[in-house]
Formats: C-alpha cells, structure tokens, sequence
C-alpha cells in the first residue's frame, strides 16, 4: 500500500519493528497511579485552604473561583484543557483591592508548584513506558501553568507575538493571514470586506450570495486547509471552516491519546527531555468531502457502497478520502445544525489510524476487529464541558447500551471469542448491534479503569492489528492477564458505576 512521503510517516516505517518488539511488554502497576493520586488529593487540600482565606478576608468570588479550580475528578472520562492562545493569562485590574492580589498571587504561586510537581510525575510516568498517563499529566500540568514553556514545547507550540502557537500557525500569521471560525485561514486585510458580507473573486468582490449561488451552480464548493486537513465542502465557507475546525480539535486529542501508535518510545522520551530538540514533524493533510445534503453524497458514494443510503459517513481508503454530509436543518440555521459531528469524529478516526502509518490490507480481518470500532465509537464522544475538551463517560450512548446489554440483558462474549473476531464476523452476526456496544465498553474500560493502567496496552494492540502483526492472546499479553481475569474485571467495572433505570434494549 502506498504510504506518505512526509518526515513522521518515514519515522513509522522505520520503527515499526521496535514498536512490535515493545507488544510483548505486559502493562505494570502502580506506585505512580497512587503518587498522583496523593498530589491531587493534596492540591485539593491546599485550594480549599486558600478558598477558606478567601471567605474570612470576604473575597467571595475569588474563593468560588479557587474552590472550582481543578478539574473534576472521574474515573471514566479524560478532561483535557482548552488552553489559552494569549500568553499571560488573567490579570487583575489595576484598581483591585490588596486582599484581591493577595490572593491572587498565592493562587498562581500553588499552581506553578502544582504544574512543576505534574511535570516531574509525567517525566517519570514517561520513563517508565506509560506514554497515555504522561500526556495527560503533561495537559493537567499546563491548565495550572498555561505559559509553561517546557510543556507547550511538548505539544508543539512556540512564543509568538505575545501568543502560543504551532509553527503552522506562526507561517500563516507570517504571510499576513489569520484564522476566523467563520472562514478560516484568509488575508488579515480582507477581514472586514468579509464581516460585511464580500467574498473575493478575482478581479473583483461578489456579494457572499452571489458567490455561493455561482460556486454551487459550477459545483465548485469550496477548498478550506487546517494544519492536518484539507476540506471540500458545496455547502457554505462557514461550513468549510466549521468542520475544519472541529476535526483539528480531533486531531489534537487523537494525538494525545495514541502518542504512541505513531511514535516510538524514545521519540516520546525526547519531547519530554529539555536538551533533546523539540520534535515537529511537518503536518499532514489528510482529505474530507462533505456535500451539502443526502442526495449528493449518496449519488457520489453509490458505486462504492452498495447501501450507501444507510450510512450517515464514511472513509474510503484507497481514495484516502472521508466523506459526510450536512444534514437538513431548519431555514436560517447555521452549519452547526446540519453537521453530525458523532460520525464525523467516527470516521475521521479511522482516516487517522489509517493514514498516519503502514497499514496492513487484512487489517481487522483475521481477528481484533472490536479495537477497530472501539477506538472509532471512544472518540466519537468527544465535546465540551466548560474550559474542557471531554472524552467518554458513562452517559455516552454506547456506553449506556453496553451497561445494559451486561448488566440487566447479560449479554456477553467472551474476550477470548470475542478478540477473535474478524470484520465478517461482525458483518455477519445477527448481533451484530449487541457487537458494536461491548467493543465501546471494553474500549472504555481499557482506558480508564484503575487509572487507565491499560491505556497504553490498548494503544499497542491498535499498532499490532493495523500493521497486521496481531494474534490471538494479544490482549492477554499486553495487560499481562488473563482472558477470564480480565472479563471479571469488566465485569466489577461496570457493576461499580451507578445503578441504570430498568430498560429492555433490542437484541439488534
């Protein structure tokens, strides 16, 4: 199969082999879950010492402030923070009381201690192969210290006029570009014509109406490009720009998350080591069409997909190429309401997984088709909450049916049946819904129980299947347990989470 010629996926070819090597490993256990676990509890302690000074001095809003400080606390959804762009943060007002920079200053002096103390942990976590669990400290320790340079470095930012940004970012701003929601990249100078409702169509300016009428009718659409995605769309600019948009925001957290998919061990020990140099693979752009309704994509996807009028999405490999479409929305309403952002982030995952690498043609064929799916459904559920970016949860949709499907219609495959499972198999059992809702719920399990002590093993067994290396016992191997150990351990997962309402789902 043919593969990118960029740097990052030359450095996959070439460390294929020591990632497989790295599959025997059997996932270890945790000292350091618990050293976390006592420096949040301890920072918690601190913030609410800090809060209780706020109310005797009567700073209410400052102890309201410190007390919702840290990220809540979960054992089945990752928070990871939205971090400022602007570098230095809040600043009090000039006229604020003494008590107010008092306390302000003890509030940032506990959170530059808290972000040194995660980073230590997360260098530490790193050195002991748990690259999901550093990255996530990593993150925790930047939303207490935004403008922690060692830390943005990790994830790829540099100073840039008084701001945080990518070195894509820093090119385009150079050439005397911004990024607007509503159009994406485009000349700092032409902002206004555009806020005004003009759009360029060289020699001259056309009203945005006029333009979108001519671009539809020569079905031209519109071309949008993000830093890892190039985005056709004949619905609108602002829906262009939307989806890019969210599917960089996906980009970003499915970067995280599978670190090391795409990277080998000792390229994850470098972005943690400040004298090594800082690694900045140059990005790829991996292909989206969206049409504007249904119709057009079923007309365009027919021939691919033989019931192309039940599916709402999808990636076509040899195309390298994932294709949606908006969907109806009332008059007047925004792109927002149209776009299915469920299978947009589903199928985008797979182009990812895909793309970012070799990957064998019998992929998901002889077996391990669930980790396939389940990487797909875990990052569908990303969205917002707050000042966060949010992934999984026990209310995600897939996640209540595989609670029910377990718990109340006990219906179950066995790890060791079920990991043995290959694509047709999928397609060919009746079950096949009852299917899809185990492989979410294992997926989330994987990720999040006791710590997410298994996270990196799920990650290794996703590189395993994709590159065609995989065998039956390989979810066995990686955790370094059990098939019966680990569908007991499902088991008391699930059955520790709140209580669900009686409901009867289909067996399909």
């Amino acid at each position: 199969m043919k593969t990118s010629q960029s740097l990052l996926s030359r450095w996959i070819v070439a460390a294929t082999w020591l990632m497989v090597v790295a599959i025997s490993a059997p996932a270890t256990g945790d000292e350091l879950i618990a050293a976390v676990h006592r420096k949040l509890e301890n920072y918690r302690e601190n913030l609410d010492q800090l809060a209780a000074w706020c109310e005797e001095k009567g700073l209410t809003e400052a102890a309201q402030r410190t007390r919702a400080w840290l990220r809540p606390v979960t054992d089945n959804r990752l928070f990871i923070p939205i971090l400022p762009v602007k570098i230095g943060g809040m600043t009090l007002p000039d006229n604020a009381l003494a008590e107010a920079r008092d306390w302000y200053q003890r509030w940032m002096a506990l959170r530059r201690q808290q972000a040194e103390e995660l980073f230590a942990l997360a260098r530490g976590a790193v050195r002991q192969g748990r690259a999901g669990l550093a990255l996530d400290l990593a993150f925790q320790a930047l939303h207490e210290n935004p403008d922690h340079e060692a830390l943005r470095r990790i994830f790829g930012f540099q100073p840039y006029a008084g701001e945080w940004r990518t070195r894509y970012e820093v090119q385009r701003l150079r050439s005397g570009q911004i990024w607007d929601d509503r159009f994406g990249w485009i000349p700092k100078a032409h902002l206004a014509r555009y806020e005004r409702g003009e759009r360029p169509a060289e020699p001259r300016w056309l009203s945005a109406e006029e333009d979108q009428r001519l671009r539809q009718e020569r079905n031209a659409g519109w071309r949008l490009d993000t830093e890892h995605f190039q985005v056709w769309t004949d619905h609108s600019l602002e829906g262009a720009a939307l989806v890019g948009r969210k599917l960089e925001t996906l980009y970003q957290l499915w970067s995280r998350l599978f670190v090391r998919y795409y990277l080998i061990e000792a390229q994850v020990l470098s972005l943690f080591d400040a004298r090594s140099r800082a690694f900045a693979p140059r990005p790829m752009q991996h292909k989206v069409m969206v049409f504007r309704n249904r119709d057009e994509y079923n007309e365009a996807l027919r021939g691919r997909a033989p019931q192309v009028e039940i599916t709402s999405g999808m990636y076509v490999g040899d195309r390298r190429t994932a294709f949606f479409f908006f969907r109806d929305a009332p008059p007047g309403a925004g792109p927002e309401k149209a776009l299915d952002e469920t299978t947009l982030y589903h199928e985008t995952t797979h182009q990812l997984f895909f793309e970012l690498g070799p990957v064998s043609p019998t992929a998901g064929q002889r077996g391990n088709f669930w980790v396939i799916e389940g990487a797909a459904m875990y990052m569908e559920t990303l969205r917002q909450e707050g000042d966060f970016h949010v992934l999984g949860g026990i209310d995600s949709p897939r996640m209540i049916a595989a609670r029910f499907r377990r718990l109340q219609d006990d219906f179950y495959i066995p790890l060791r049946e079920f990991t043995a499972m290959g694509m047709a198999d999928w397609q060919n059992d009746p079950r096949i819904g009852a299917i899809y809702t185990q492989a979410a719920g294992i997926t989330n399990f994987l990720i999040h129980h006791d710590g997410g002590k298994y996270r990196d093993a799920l990650v290794l067994c996703l590189l395993a299947v994709y590159r065609g290396t995989d065998t039956p016992d390989l979810l066995a191997r990686l955790t370094g347990q059990s098939f019966p150990s680990l569908d007991e351990e499902y088991l008391q997962y699930l059955k520790a989470m709140p209580p669900l309402p009686p409901l009867k789902l289909e067996s399909r």
